[in-house]
Protein backbone atom coordinates (compact mmCIF):
# COMPACT_ATOMS: atom_id res chain seq x y z
CA UNK A 1 0.00 0.00 0.00
CA UNK A 2 0.48 3.60 -0.62
CA UNK A 3 1.69 5.68 2.20
CA UNK A 4 -0.16 8.41 0.35
CA UNK A 5 -2.98 9.31 3.16
CA UNK A 6 -5.93 11.91 2.23
CA UNK A 7 -7.68 13.88 5.12
CA UNK A 8 -10.92 14.83 4.71
CA UNK A 9 -11.24 19.02 4.74
CA UNK A 10 -13.76 20.64 6.90
CA UNK A 11 -16.65 20.24 4.93
CA UNK A 12 -16.76 16.36 5.81
CA UNK A 13 -16.79 16.45 9.22
CA UNK A 14 -18.34 15.66 11.60
CA UNK A 15 -20.14 12.61 12.04
CA UNK A 16 -21.17 11.16 9.17
CA UNK A 17 -19.37 8.29 6.81
CA UNK A 18 -19.94 10.62 3.94
CA UNK A 19 -21.11 10.43 0.54
CA UNK A 20 -18.80 7.69 -0.56
CA UNK A 21 -21.36 5.43 1.94
CA UNK A 22 -23.33 3.87 -0.64
CA UNK A 23 -25.10 0.79 0.81
CA UNK A 24 -28.80 0.66 1.61
CA UNK A 25 -29.11 2.13 5.03
CA UNK A 26 -25.33 2.18 4.93
CA UNK A 27 -25.12 -1.72 5.89
CA UNK A 28 -22.05 -2.93 5.24
CA UNK A 29 -20.79 -6.46 6.07
CA UNK A 30 -17.12 -7.61 7.99
CA UNK A 31 -15.30 -9.76 5.73
CA UNK A 32 -12.27 -9.55 8.06
CA UNK A 33 -11.78 -8.48 11.46
CA UNK A 34 -8.05 -8.03 12.42
CA UNK A 35 -5.74 -5.81 14.61
CA UNK A 36 -5.81 -2.08 14.30
CA UNK A 37 -3.30 -0.90 11.54
CA UNK A 38 -0.78 2.10 12.26
CA UNK A 39 -2.39 3.91 9.28
CA UNK A 40 -5.98 3.81 10.80
CA UNK A 41 -5.08 4.31 14.39
CA UNK A 42 -3.06 7.46 13.34
CA UNK A 43 -5.94 9.03 11.76
CA UNK A 44 -8.58 7.95 14.20
CA UNK A 45 -6.16 9.68 16.67
CA UNK A 46 -5.91 12.46 14.73
CA UNK A 47 -9.39 13.39 13.83
CA UNK A 48 -9.69 12.77 17.90
CA UNK A 49 -6.78 15.56 18.52
CA UNK A 50 -8.55 18.33 15.61
CA UNK A 51 -11.83 17.89 17.96
CA UNK A 52 -9.42 18.34 21.16
CA UNK A 53 -10.49 14.86 22.39
CA UNK A 54 -8.43 12.94 24.44
CA UNK A 55 -6.97 9.98 22.59
CA UNK A 56 -8.42 6.51 23.15
CA UNK A 57 -7.01 4.32 20.24
CA UNK A 58 -4.79 1.64 21.61
CA UNK A 59 -3.73 -1.55 20.50
CA UNK A 60 -6.91 -3.41 21.94
CA UNK A 61 -9.08 -1.76 19.27
CA UNK A 62 -10.04 -3.29 15.96
CA UNK A 63 -10.05 -2.97 12.40
CA UNK A 64 -12.95 -4.10 10.29
CA UNK A 65 -12.63 -4.59 6.63
CA UNK A 66 -15.99 -4.29 5.16
CA UNK A 67 -17.92 -4.42 1.97
CA UNK A 68 -21.43 -3.25 0.76
CA UNK A 69 -21.71 -5.35 -2.56
CA UNK A 70 -21.83 -2.33 -4.43
CA UNK A 71 -19.38 0.39 -4.44
CA UNK A 72 -17.05 -1.47 -1.59
CA UNK A 73 -16.04 -4.36 -3.01
CA UNK A 74 -12.97 -6.13 -3.07
CA UNK A 75 -11.92 -5.62 -7.10
CA UNK A 76 -12.53 -1.83 -6.10
CA UNK A 77 -12.25 0.17 -2.72
CA UNK A 78 -12.91 -1.56 0.74
CA UNK A 79 -13.90 0.44 3.93
CA UNK A 80 -11.36 0.27 6.83
CA UNK A 81 -13.51 0.73 9.72
CA UNK A 82 -11.77 1.66 13.17
CA UNK A 83 -13.85 0.20 16.68
CA UNK A 84 -13.53 -0.75 20.25
CA UNK A 85 -12.86 -4.19 21.74
CA UNK A 86 -15.73 -6.07 20.99
CA UNK A 87 -17.14 -9.83 20.02
CA UNK A 88 -18.09 -8.35 16.30
CA UNK A 89 -17.50 -11.24 13.74
CA UNK A 90 -16.71 -11.61 10.14
CA UNK A 91 -20.32 -11.94 8.27
CA UNK A 92 -21.79 -9.98 10.85
CA UNK A 93 -23.52 -6.74 9.35
CA UNK A 94 -22.42 -3.42 10.45
CA UNK A 95 -24.35 0.60 9.93
CA UNK A 96 -21.76 3.03 9.14
CA UNK A 97 -24.07 5.92 8.47
CA UNK A 98 -22.92 7.27 11.73
CA UNK A 99 -19.19 7.14 11.87
CA UNK A 100 -16.43 9.21 10.47
CA UNK A 101 -14.42 9.58 7.82
CA UNK A 102 -11.02 10.25 8.60
CA UNK A 103 -8.93 9.47 5.22
CA UNK A 104 -8.34 7.10 2.35
CA UNK A 105 -4.82 5.30 1.33
CA UNK A 106 -4.48 4.38 -2.54
CA UNK A 107 -1.76 1.63 -3.83
CA UNK A 108 1.54 2.29 -5.24
CA UNK A 109 1.61 2.32 -8.81
CA UNK A 110 3.28 -0.79 -8.60
CA UNK A 111 1.42 -2.50 -6.38
CA UNK A 112 -0.19 -5.84 -6.65
CA UNK A 113 -3.25 -6.17 -9.02
CA UNK A 114 -5.38 -7.43 -6.25
CA UNK A 115 -4.55 -4.33 -3.82
CA UNK A 116 -7.60 -1.30 -3.91
CA UNK A 117 -7.87 1.90 -2.16
CA UNK A 118 -8.81 1.73 1.54
CA UNK A 119 -11.58 4.26 2.83
CA UNK A 120 -10.45 4.75 6.37
CA UNK A 121 -13.32 5.14 8.95
CA UNK A 122 -13.23 5.61 12.80
CA UNK A 123 -16.45 4.80 15.10
CA UNK A 124 -16.10 5.85 18.92
CA UNK A 125 -18.58 3.71 19.98
CA UNK A 126 -19.84 0.59 18.50
CA UNK A 127 -22.46 -2.00 19.89
CA UNK A 128 -24.90 -4.27 18.97
CA UNK A 129 -28.34 -3.86 18.14
CA UNK A 130 -31.00 -6.61 16.93
CA UNK A 131 -29.53 -8.22 13.98
CA UNK A 132 -26.36 -5.82 13.15
CA UNK A 133 -23.82 -3.79 14.72
CA UNK A 134 -23.93 0.21 14.98
CA UNK A 135 -21.08 2.65 14.60
CA UNK A 136 -20.77 6.14 15.74
CA UNK A 137 -18.61 8.72 16.13
CA UNK A 138 -20.26 12.05 17.57
CA UNK A 139 -18.39 14.93 19.37
CA UNK A 140 -20.09 15.55 22.97
CA UNK A 141 -23.07 17.10 22.92
CA UNK A 142 -23.51 20.78 24.31
CA UNK A 143 -23.47 21.20 28.31
CA UNK A 144 -24.72 24.36 28.26
CA UNK A 145 -27.85 26.31 25.98
CA UNK A 146 -26.23 29.50 24.79
CA UNK A 147 -29.54 30.95 22.15
CA UNK A 148 -32.48 30.23 20.13
CA UNK A 149 -32.71 31.63 16.83
CA UNK A 150 -36.22 32.09 15.02
CA UNK A 151 -35.40 33.79 11.86
CA UNK A 152 -32.09 31.49 10.79
CA UNK A 153 -32.05 33.50 7.32
CA UNK A 154 -31.18 36.65 9.15
CA UNK A 155 -28.73 34.99 11.65
CA UNK A 156 -27.15 34.11 8.27
CA UNK A 157 -27.05 37.08 6.61
CA UNK A 158 -25.64 39.13 9.48
CA UNK A 159 -23.09 36.15 10.20
CA UNK A 160 -22.05 35.78 6.92
CA UNK A 161 -21.67 39.86 6.81
CA UNK A 162 -18.68 40.31 9.66
CA UNK A 163 -17.54 37.10 8.23
CA UNK A 164 -16.51 38.37 4.52
CA UNK A 165 -15.79 41.79 5.64
CA UNK A 166 -12.42 40.42 6.99
CA UNK A 167 -12.94 37.19 5.82
CA UNK A 168 -9.99 36.02 8.52
CA UNK A 169 -8.89 36.78 11.99
CA UNK A 170 -10.74 36.64 15.22
CA UNK A 171 -14.80 36.20 15.90
CA UNK A 172 -16.35 37.03 19.29
CA UNK A 173 -19.78 35.16 19.37
CA UNK A 174 -21.37 37.33 22.23
CA UNK A 175 -25.12 36.81 23.90
CA UNK A 176 -27.06 39.82 25.56
CA UNK A 177 -30.09 38.28 27.41
CA UNK A 178 -32.32 41.63 26.31
CA UNK A 179 -32.58 39.75 23.34
CA UNK A 180 -29.61 40.51 20.73
CA UNK A 181 -27.04 37.61 18.88
CA UNK A 182 -23.94 39.40 18.24
CA UNK A 183 -20.78 38.64 16.28
CA UNK A 184 -17.68 40.90 16.50
CA UNK A 185 -14.47 40.26 14.24
CA UNK A 186 -11.31 41.38 14.65
CA UNK A 187 -8.02 41.53 11.89
CA UNK A 188 -5.81 44.09 12.78
CA UNK A 189 -6.92 47.60 13.64
CA UNK A 190 -10.48 46.50 11.98
CA UNK A 191 -12.77 45.55 13.77
CA UNK A 192 -16.96 44.48 12.32
CA UNK A 193 -20.04 44.60 14.21
CA UNK A 194 -23.19 42.87 13.77
CA UNK A 195 -25.98 41.60 15.45
CA UNK A 196 -29.17 39.73 15.11
CA UNK A 197 -32.58 38.69 17.06
CA UNK A 198 -31.90 35.41 19.45
CA UNK A 199 -33.26 34.40 22.57
CA UNK A 200 -30.77 34.44 25.14
CA UNK A 201 -30.92 32.91 28.82
CA UNK A 202 -27.80 33.97 30.15
CA UNK A 203 -25.37 36.56 29.17
CA UNK A 204 -22.04 34.73 26.95
CA UNK A 205 -19.07 35.36 25.05
CA UNK A 206 -16.61 33.07 23.19
CA UNK A 207 -13.87 33.62 20.59
CA UNK A 208 -13.50 31.45 17.76
CA UNK A 209 -11.49 31.19 14.36
CA UNK A 210 -13.17 33.61 11.28
CA UNK A 211 -11.75 30.42 8.67
CA UNK A 212 -13.50 27.45 10.54
CA UNK A 213 -16.59 29.71 11.70
CA UNK A 214 -17.76 29.24 8.18
CA UNK A 215 -19.11 25.62 9.26
CA UNK A 216 -21.52 27.14 11.58
CA UNK A 217 -23.64 28.53 8.61
CA UNK A 218 -24.66 25.11 7.54
CA UNK A 219 -27.50 24.34 9.97
CA UNK A 220 -28.98 28.22 9.53
CA UNK A 221 -29.57 27.22 5.82
CA UNK A 222 -32.92 26.12 4.69
CA UNK A 223 -33.95 25.87 8.66
CA UNK A 224 -37.30 27.67 10.55
CA UNK A 225 -35.47 27.43 14.36
CA UNK A 226 -31.83 26.75 15.54
CA UNK A 227 -30.39 26.45 18.89
CA UNK A 228 -26.71 27.51 19.67
CA UNK A 229 -24.66 25.66 22.83
CA UNK A 230 -22.05 25.20 23.71
CA UNK A 231 -20.58 21.87 23.28
CA UNK A 232 -18.26 19.30 25.16
CA UNK A 233 -15.44 19.19 23.15
CA UNK A 234 -15.26 22.39 23.89
CA UNK A 235 -16.90 24.62 20.64
CA UNK A 236 -19.77 26.20 19.74
CA UNK A 237 -22.20 24.25 18.42
CA UNK A 238 -25.70 24.49 16.40
CA UNK A 239 -28.65 22.54 15.08
CA UNK A 240 -31.38 22.93 13.83
CA UNK A 241 -34.78 21.85 13.67
CA UNK A 242 -34.09 19.13 11.27
CA UNK A 243 -31.11 17.60 13.27
CA UNK A 244 -28.39 19.39 10.87
CA UNK A 245 -25.57 20.31 13.25
CA UNK A 246 -22.62 22.54 12.63
CA UNK A 247 -19.67 23.21 15.18
CA UNK A 248 -16.38 24.86 15.34
CA UNK A 249 -13.77 24.99 18.34
CA UNK A 250 -13.51 27.29 20.99
CA UNK A 251 -10.37 29.93 20.13
CA UNK A 252 -8.58 31.36 23.15
CA UNK A 253 -9.96 34.95 25.06
CA UNK A 254 -9.00 37.91 24.37
CA UNK A 255 -9.84 41.79 25.18
CA UNK A 256 -13.01 42.36 22.98
CA UNK A 257 -12.89 45.64 21.13
CA UNK A 258 -14.72 48.99 22.26
CA UNK A 259 -16.98 50.73 19.18
CA UNK A 260 -16.63 54.21 18.88
CA UNK A 261 -18.87 56.71 21.16
CA UNK A 262 -22.13 57.33 18.80
CA UNK A 263 -20.95 60.91 18.95
CA UNK A 264 -17.49 60.63 18.27
CA UNK A 265 -17.20 62.43 14.92
CA UNK A 266 -19.36 65.17 16.31
CA UNK A 267 -17.40 65.71 19.61
CA UNK A 268 -14.20 64.12 19.83
CA UNK A 269 -13.08 63.64 16.15
CA UNK A 270 -9.30 63.80 15.46
CA UNK A 271 -8.73 66.32 12.89
CA UNK A 272 -11.00 67.22 9.92
CA UNK A 273 -14.12 65.04 9.31
CA UNK A 274 -15.19 63.86 5.81
CA UNK A 275 -18.16 62.21 5.34
CA UNK A 276 -19.66 59.90 1.92
CA UNK A 277 -23.36 58.35 1.84
CA UNK A 278 -23.69 56.24 -0.97
CA UNK A 279 -27.86 55.22 -1.40
CA UNK A 280 -27.78 54.53 -5.04
CA UNK A 281 -30.48 51.67 -5.99
CA UNK A 282 -29.17 48.34 -7.50
CA UNK A 283 -25.89 49.39 -5.78
CA UNK A 284 -22.34 49.85 -7.37
CA UNK A 285 -22.57 47.11 -9.53
CA UNK A 286 -20.04 44.80 -11.15
CA UNK A 287 -17.88 47.19 -12.85
CA UNK A 288 -17.44 48.71 -9.29
CA UNK A 289 -16.38 45.83 -7.95
CA UNK A 290 -14.04 45.24 -10.64
CA UNK A 291 -12.82 48.51 -10.41
CA UNK A 292 -11.94 48.16 -6.60
CA UNK A 293 -10.52 44.28 -7.24
CA UNK A 294 -7.91 45.50 -9.32
CA UNK A 295 -6.27 47.79 -6.37
CA UNK A 296 -5.66 44.58 -4.03
CA UNK A 297 -4.49 44.90 -1.45
CA UNK A 298 -4.23 48.52 -1.56
CA UNK A 299 -5.90 51.45 -0.26
CA UNK A 300 -8.98 52.55 -2.23
CA UNK A 301 -10.14 56.02 -2.31
CA UNK A 302 -13.78 57.11 -3.38
CA UNK A 303 -14.70 60.96 -4.05
CA UNK A 304 -17.93 62.59 -5.55
CA UNK A 305 -17.39 64.33 -8.14
CA UNK A 306 -19.06 68.00 -9.36
CA UNK A 307 -21.57 66.36 -11.47
CA UNK A 308 -22.60 63.86 -8.36
CA UNK A 309 -20.66 60.79 -10.18
CA UNK A 310 -18.58 58.55 -7.83
CA UNK A 311 -15.06 58.41 -8.54
CA UNK A 312 -13.02 55.07 -7.56
CA UNK A 313 -9.61 54.63 -7.76
CA UNK A 314 -6.61 54.14 -6.03
CA UNK A 315 -4.36 57.08 -3.74
CA UNK A 316 -1.44 57.32 -6.53
CA UNK A 317 -4.41 55.80 -9.50
CA UNK A 318 -4.61 58.29 -11.91
CA UNK A 319 -6.81 55.71 -13.88
CA UNK A 320 -10.28 56.26 -12.07
CA UNK A 321 -13.25 54.83 -12.50
CA UNK A 322 -16.34 57.11 -12.85
CA UNK A 323 -19.67 55.83 -11.50
CA UNK A 324 -22.89 58.06 -12.89
CA UNK A 325 -25.19 59.44 -10.10
CA UNK A 326 -27.41 59.74 -9.13
CA UNK A 327 -27.04 57.98 -4.88
CA UNK A 328 -23.86 59.53 -3.90
CA UNK A 329 -23.48 62.72 -1.62
CA UNK A 330 -20.91 64.00 0.53
CA UNK A 331 -21.74 65.58 4.11
CA UNK A 332 -19.01 67.88 4.80
CA UNK A 333 -15.41 68.82 3.98
CA UNK A 334 -14.47 70.37 0.47
CA UNK A 335 -16.11 69.30 -2.70
CA UNK A 336 -14.28 66.62 -4.50
CA UNK A 337 -12.56 65.33 -1.33
CA UNK A 338 -11.19 61.23 -1.44
CA UNK A 339 -11.52 59.16 0.86
CA UNK A 340 -9.39 56.48 1.88
CA UNK A 341 -10.43 53.18 2.92
CA UNK A 342 -8.37 49.65 3.17
CA UNK A 343 -9.55 47.31 0.78
CA UNK A 344 -11.31 45.26 2.38
CA UNK A 345 -13.68 48.52 3.51
CA UNK A 346 -14.32 48.81 0.19
CA UNK A 347 -15.55 45.30 -0.44
CA UNK A 348 -17.62 46.18 2.66
CA UNK A 349 -18.88 49.62 1.11
CA UNK A 350 -19.63 47.39 -1.87
CA UNK A 351 -21.13 44.73 -0.42
CA UNK A 352 -23.19 47.01 1.75
CA UNK A 353 -24.80 49.19 -1.17
CA UNK A 354 -26.27 46.48 -2.95
CA UNK A 355 -29.35 46.43 -0.09
CA UNK A 356 -29.34 50.07 1.24
CA UNK A 357 -27.82 52.91 2.23
CA UNK A 358 -24.17 53.17 3.14
CA UNK A 359 -22.36 55.97 5.46
CA UNK A 360 -18.63 56.57 5.54
CA UNK A 361 -17.14 58.66 8.01
CA UNK A 362 -13.54 59.74 8.62
CA UNK A 363 -11.21 61.84 10.72
CA UNK A 364 -7.25 62.01 10.90
CA UNK A 365 -7.18 58.42 12.94
CA UNK A 366 -9.95 56.49 12.59
CA UNK A 367 -13.07 55.43 10.41
CA UNK A 368 -16.57 54.21 10.86
CA UNK A 369 -18.55 52.47 7.96
CA UNK A 370 -22.54 51.44 8.71
CA UNK A 371 -24.68 49.22 6.37
CA UNK A 372 -28.22 50.56 6.88
CA UNK A 373 -29.20 46.91 5.11
CA UNK A 374 -27.76 44.66 7.80
CA UNK A 375 -26.80 46.91 10.87
CA UNK A 376 -23.23 46.13 10.19
CA UNK A 377 -20.77 48.50 11.35
CA UNK A 378 -16.98 48.33 10.21
CA UNK A 379 -14.37 50.66 12.34
CA UNK A 380 -10.56 50.95 11.40
CA UNK A 381 -7.67 52.78 12.40
CA UNK A 382 -5.95 55.02 9.64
Amino acid sequence: MSNTFITPGPGSEPSGGGDAMQGPDNLFTVVERREISDDLAVAAEAWLARHGLPPEVDGRWLELVCEDGDLFTPDKLMLHLAVPPCEVAPGDSVHVGRTQTVGELWPDPDAPPDEVPRYLVFARTFERRGDAWVGACELPGPVRELFTVEHPDAMLSVMTATRRTLGRGAMCISGDPAGRLSFTLVDGEIAVWGSTEAQVPEAFSYWVNAGPAIALARPLQDATRVVGGLGGVPDIMITNDRGVEGRCPLDEERPAPVPLPEDYFENHAQGRVDRLRIDRQGGLGREALAAIAKLRPGDVTFAVADDGSLLIGGPDDPDEFKLDGPGFATLGGPPNTSIVVPYVVALAIHDGATGGTVDLEVDGQRGHLHRADLGVTVEWTR
